[in-house]
């Protein structure tokens, strides 16, 4: 069936064909529903995302003091996002947050942009390699942008937070999804990717406390907007029976969020110390709730 189709529309002129499938309200920024008919599988990811809940959340609706805070909204319901540029607000269907036209419509050529290279009827589709990018998320995500380049790595942001799912289907609606074979694709979910235990080394050397975010090639814990926490608390026991707890905030508001591979130094007060508890707990920007990072404890060689 596909075979016949193809060699159908090498003898019919795209162009024509365009005429009869091109559906003009797509290129009248809609809402993201309207692309959930030929993208079902898609929309359905994005509706798990935080980008989905970028507007709407409680917690942000909150935090910009019921939209209020002018400067924090463009980039919860973007107009067009384009690489390392800061986006204006939209106008319309503010409710759906970053969306698929947002990302995906281009002003400048009236058409749908994206990594792949696809031919699309219903609107006209330009491959722009820009998708597989950092930059891409730059404009939005300006500070985790910059901690990314100070780390050096070759791992973009889509390498993490839009992970491969292999080879998909980009289109389920009839009968489009028979001009395409099915292509590698990303999530559309955009997952968080919590910070593992591994992600944090701690050592104990001489009267310093030393922690080293060796796995998250940005800030840990990051974020542009929000205040993402994290606590560490170190009980230490002297060689006299003392006890002492020592407690630090580290987040991206007291600017003390562990950067990538730099050691962050706690000083340890005076004393015989024996051993050091530490615990790590984390407190993400959208939830109230703490939960445990990582435990361990350190002793202190014998002499």
């Amino acid at each position: 069936m596909r075979i016949l189709l193809i060699i159908f529309l090498f003898l019919v002129s795209c162009e024509k064909l365009e005429e009869v499938f091109v559906e003009e309200d797509l290129l009248q920024r809609p809402q993201a529903k309207r692309c959930a008919d030929c993208h079902a599988q898609i929309y359905e990811e994005w509706k798990e995302s935080r980008h989905y809940r970028a507007w709407k959340s409680e917690n942000f609706r909150r935090e910009s003091e019921n939209y209020g805070k002018v400067k924090c909204l463009s980039c919860h319901a973007p107009h067009q996002v384009d690489p390392e540029k800061k986006p204006v607000l939209r106008a319309e269907f503010r409710e759906d947050g970053v969306h698929c036209v947002a990302c995906h419509f281009k002003e400048e050529t009236r058409s749908m942009h994206g990594p792949l290279k696809v031919w699309s009827p219903p609107h006209p589709s330009t491959q722009d390699l820009d998708y597989t990018k950092s930059e891409f998320c730059a404009g939005c995500h300006r500070e985790t942008y910059k901690e990314w380049k100070l780390a050096k790595v070759r791992k973009s942001c889509q390498d993490c937070h839009m992970p491969s799912l292999g080879k998909k289907d980009l289109i389920q609606k009839f009968p489009f999804y028979l001009f395409h074979l099915a292509k590698r694709r990303t999530s559309h979910r955009f997952p968080a990717q919590k910070a593992k235990p591994e992600d944090i080394e701690v050592h104990l050397k001489g009267k310093e406390l030393i922690l080293v975010n060796v796995g998250v090639p940005h800030n840990l814990p990051t974020a542009d907007q929000g205040d993402p926490k994290l606590y560490l608390i170190a009980q230490i026991l002297y060689g006299d029976g003392k006890k002492r707890t020592l407690r630090k905030l580290l987040s991206p508001q007291s600017k003390t969020a562990l950067q990538y591979r730099v050691p962050y130094h706690l000083r340890i007060p005076d004393g015989d110390v024996k051993e050091v508890r530490v615990k790590i707990m984390r407190k993400f920007a959208w939830s109230d709730e703490k939960e445990t990072l990582k435990e361990l404890t350190l002793r202190t060689p014998s002499p």
